[in-house]
């Protein structure tokens, strides 16, 4: 009588195996779950107009590095030495660290702007690091990797937070310049600039506010007089109608001067 000691020697290394890893496995399982979970519940996030589409990948991209260590780290546990496992995670996590290095850098930005009180729904001016002109508008969402600007004429501004965060930031009153060229052939100029500021006080800007003592006069002479005037809009962002009808109501109030009226680009 003769026995099979070959099949009984590998079913009894696989039991080994098997329950040696029940742990890992057991872990990896859970981790999958807690994925799953976590996915399902960002996409009803987004569904509901919570979080972007960017952040909920942002966010997903995170949880996968997270979920995959978890998993080497079980499995690394039940089958080998305690020194290789901590080598193997700290290569994984230099290598993640490479690889996520934007990611992690503006997250790490974005929880510093959390952190700034009140920093939403205010208009500013900011200086960016290497930008030689500011952006003027206001902050309407700082999110993982960007935060949005919306200017005065409602355009939006898609800053990374980590230049955000190094960027010099004070607060803004948003202004629109027009330029204004009237002709008035020899007529006195002192009294064509009389006319402008009465036609400021009686004529219907809108949604503007205008402060006529605040004319600015760039030049006289040579049969014009050209002048800059600071209107603030009461709403934002402003439509082109509204300009319009600024304009409009502008020239036909200065008619007689031939008005040559331009908007200047101030924010």
């Amino acid at each position: 009588m003769s026995m099979n000691f070959t099949n009984i020697t590998s079913s009894f290394s696989i039991e080994n195996l098997l329950y040696s890893l029940k742990s890992a496995i057991i872990i990896a399982l859970l981790a999958i779950l807690i994925r799953f979970i976590i996915s399902r519940l960002l996409t009803v996030l987004f569904n509901r107009g919570i979080i972007t589409l960017g952040t909920r990948s942002t966010i997903m991209r995170f949880v996968d590095v997270i979920v995959i260590l978890v998993i080497i780290t079980a499995f690394l546990q039940s089958l080998v030495a305690p020194p290789i496992v901590l080598y193997t995670l700290a290569i994984f996590i230099a290598l993640s660290s490479v690889m996520f290095f934007y990611e992690i850098r503006e997250f790490i930005a974005y929880i510093n702007l959390q952190l700034i009180r009140h920093i939403r729904g205010k208009n500013y001016e900011i200086l960016l690091p290497n930008h030689p002109k500011p952006i003027h508008g206001r902050i309407v969402s700082v999110e993982l990797m960007n935060t949005i600007i919306e200017d005065v004429y409602g355009r939006r501004i898609y800053v990374a937070n980590s230049l955000l965060v190094n960027a010099i930031i004070k607060e803004y009153v948003p202004v629109i310049q027009l330029r204004i060229k009237l002709s008035h052939a020899e007529g006195d100029p002192i009294r064509v600039i009389e006319d402008v500021t009465d036609s400021l006080r009686k004529v219907d800007i809108g949604v503007f506010r205008i402060d006529e003592k605040k004319l600015i006069i760039d030049k006289i002479g040579r049969g014009e007089v050209i002048a800059r005037i600071n209107a603030y809009p009461l709403a934002i962002p402003i439509r082109l109608t509204d300009l319009i009808k600024l304009a409009d109501s502008l020239s036909k109030s200065l008619a007689k001067y031939n008005p040559v009226i331009e908007f200047m680009e101030l924010g």
